[in-house]
């Protein structure tokens, strides 16, 4: 079997289990891991992310699993282990990363702006002792200023995007590398899809960064958002 019919399988066998009659599953070139979907009564029609089209049969069976169950609402299955451990291995990110950032048309794929570096905003906060060094993490700016969404990550693909609103000198340096800590603890969290993303531990260690006060009150003036 190729890939899309392994897919088909996957999803049409937990479909049956829930009741569907008529299933079918497809690839799709998302720039994000995701998963799309349409359903009626009886029948369901779903686009998967393509990042997952070398997976094995049972990643497949997990995920379609998880989704039906989610469909259902009657109860919510996690993602199975051998899933979570292919998504999250060193392979795929190897592998997967390259295609997410060619996919991201809106990025520099440098953290290097036009006044700010936002790698020398990484190290100073590894020199805190707020984050631990990784060198498969990729930093980038956005090719355009965005104040509805300052930062941005792909736990994933090891990828943090920041706004290019905040690469200017009107700015102090320290608002960035707050907003670059916010989303290096989504980074250290891990892949949580069903999980609370701001909840009372992320907000505890948020206010460990020193200057956070004066971070917040700085977004909270310029109308800046997570």
């Amino acid at each position: 079997m190729n890939a899309t019919e392994m897919l088909n399988e996957a999803f049409r066998k937990a479909g049956r289990e829930y009741g569907y009659e008529s299933v079918a599953a497809g690839f799709s070139e998302f720039r994000e891991f995701k998963i799309k979907w349409r359903r009626s009564c009886g029948w369901a029609e779903f686009e998967v992310s393509d990042y997952l089209k070398d997976a094995p049969q049972n990643v497949m069976d997990g995920l379609a699993e998880t989704i039906f169950s989610k469909l259902s609402r009657q109860t919510r299955k996690d993602y199975p282990k051998d899933m979570m451990e292919w998504v999250t291995s060193d392979r795929f990110v190897k592998k997967k990363q390259p295609v997410y950032l060619t996919r991201s048309r809106s990025l520099t794929g440098t953290g290097k702006g036009e006044h700010l570096d936002l790698r020398e905003s990484y190290d100073r906060l590894v020199d805190m002792g707020l984050t631990e060094r990784d060198n498969e993490l990729v930093i980038t700016w956005t090719k355009q200023p965005s104040t509805k969404r300052v930062g941005h990550c792909s736990v994933l693909m090891k990828v943090i995007i920041i706004s290019s609103v905040l690469d200017t000198p009107e700015i102090p340096a320290f608002v960035s590398d707050y907003v670059l800590y916010h989303e290096l603890l989504h980074m250290k969290k891990g892949f949580d899809p069903f999980g609370q993303h701001h909840g009372v531990d992320f907000h505890a260690l948020e206010r460990l960064y020193p200057m956070r006060d004066e971070a917040e009150e700085w977004m909270k003036r310029l109308r800046l958002f997570f």
